[in-house]
C-alpha cells in the first residue's frame, strides 16, 4: 500500500478510537446489554423504514438536480445513490461522492464532473437543513427550562458560517457564470493552453450541475425534499429513543431528536474509520447528555442508530453492487470524459 495511503488509514482508525473512547469509557456494558435487550424491536424497525425512506426522497432530490441536463428514472438513480452511501461505509475518505459521480456518468452518458456538482450542492443543501434541525432543537431549550450545553452555540454558529458561506458560493458561481470564468481564466492563464481548456471545461459541466436551482419550481421542489429528508431522519432518532427508554418523556425526546440530528451529522465529518465510526458515537451521546440521559443509555442509542443505518445502508450497496456487476475499484476513478 502507498505509504500516504497507509497513515491517512492509521491515522483515520486512531481518530475512530480516540473518539469511541469518548464515546464509551463512562459506560457500563452490563446494563448496555440489558438496554439492547429490553429495546421494543418494533420501533427500531419503524426507524430503520424511515432511514430507508429518506433515502428514496434523496433519489427523488438528485433527479430534481439532473432534471435539466437529463431525467433520469428513480430506479436508476436509487441504485447509484445507495451504492454511494455504501462506499462511505466501506472505504475511508469518503469515496462514496466519486463513486455516485462515475456511476451516473457510466449509466447514463453524463459529465461525472457535472454529476459531482449535483452531489456537492445535495451536501450543502443538506449542510444547511442540519443547522435548521439544530436550530429548532436549541429553541426547545427555553420552554423545557433546559440548560445549553457547553459547546452547542459555537458549533452551530460555525456550521451556520460554513455551510452559508458554501451556499453563497454556489448561488454566486450560478449567478455570475461569466464572472466566474473570467476570474479562471485570469488564474489559468499560465497554465498550458490544454490544461485550461480542461479546466474551463470542467467549470462549465460543474456549473450545468447546479442549473436545477434556476428553476423556481425545482428549487422548491428541492427544498421540500431536502426537509422531507431531514424530518424523516428526526422522527426515525426519536423512534429509537423511545424503543431503548432512553429520555423519561415524549417532550423530551421530540427535542431530542432533532439535536441528533444535528450534532450526529455534523460529528461523521470528522474524517475517521469508514462510516463514521467513533464520532458518530460520540456526536450521539454528547448531544443527549444535555438532556441529562445517563451515559449507558445514550450510548445504546447512539450504537443502536448507528448500526440499523450502517447495516440497512451497506447491505443494500453491496447488492446493487454485485446486480450491476461494478468492481469494487471501478468507481474510484472520476476523471470526465
Amino acid at each position: 500500500m502507498n505509504p500516504r495511503r497507509l497513515f491517512t488509514l492509521l491515522l483515520s482508525f486512531l481518530i475512530t478510537a480516540i473518539f469511541l473512547a469518548l464515546a464509551l469509557y463512562r459506560v457500563d456494558f452490563e446494563k448496555l446489554a440489558h438496554t439492547f435487550i429490553s429495546a421494543d424491536y418494533r420501533l427500531v424497525i419503524f426507524a430503520a423504514l424511515c432511514w430507508l425512506t429518506g433515502y428514496v426522497l434523496r433519489t427523488a432530490r438528485w433527479q430534481k438536480f439532473l432534471a435539466p441536463t437529463k431525467h433520469v428514472p428513480l430506479v436508476r438513480l436509487f441504485p447509484v445513490l445507495i451504492i454511494g452511501f455504501a462506499f462511505n461505509n466501506l472505504f475511508p475518505g469518503r469515496p462514496g461522492e466519486f463513486a455516485r459521480a462515475y456511476l451516473l456518468g457510466a449509466r447514463e452518458g453524463l459529465s461525472k464532473t457535472m454529476g459531482l456538482a449535483t452531489v456537492v450542492a445535495e451536501r450543502v443543501a443538506d449542510g444547511v437543513a442540519v443547522i435548521v434541525f439544530l436550530l429548532v432543537a436549541l429553541g426547545a431549550f427555553i420552554p423545557l427550562r433546559l440548560e445549553l450545553p457547553p459547546g452547542v452555540q459555537t458549533i452551530a454558529a460555525l456550521s451556520a458560517i460554513l455551510f452559508g458561506g458554501a451556499l453563497g458560493a454556489l448561488l454566486f458561481l450560478l449567478a455570475r457564470e461569466d464572472l466566474a470564468l473570467a476570474v479562471l481564466r485570469w488564474f489559468t492563464r499560465f497554465l498550458p493552453r490544454a490544461l485550461a481548456a480542461r479546466i474551463e471545461n470542467m467549470l462549465n459541466a460543474f456549473v450545468v450541475g447546479l442549473h436545477a436551482f434556476k428553476s423556481a419550481g425545482n428549487a422548491a421542489a428541492i427544498a421540500l425534499l431536502t426537509l422531507g429528508v431531514w424530518c424523516l431522519d428526526s422522527l426515525a432518532y426519536f423512534a429509537i429513543l423511545s424503543a431503548f427508554g432512553a429520555l423519561p418523556s415524549t417532550m423530551l425526546r421530540a427535542a431530542a431528536a432533532p439535536m441528533m440530528t444535528g450534532i450526529i451529522n455534523l460529528g461523521v465529518m470528522i474524517p475517521a474509520a469508514p462510516g463514521g465510526l467513533g464520532p458518530y458515537e460520540a456526536a450521539g451521546v454528547f448531544a443527549l447528555a444535555a438532556f441529562g440521559a445517563n451515559e449507558t443509555l445514550a450510548a445504546s442509542v447512539a450504537l443502536a442508530a448507528h448500526a440499523v443505518q450502517y447495516f440497512m445502508i451497506t447491505g443494500l450497496g453491496v447488492f446493487f453492487t454485485w446486480r450491476m456487476g461494478i468492481s469494487l475499484a471501478q468507481p474510484r476513478e472520476t476523471s470526465d470524459e
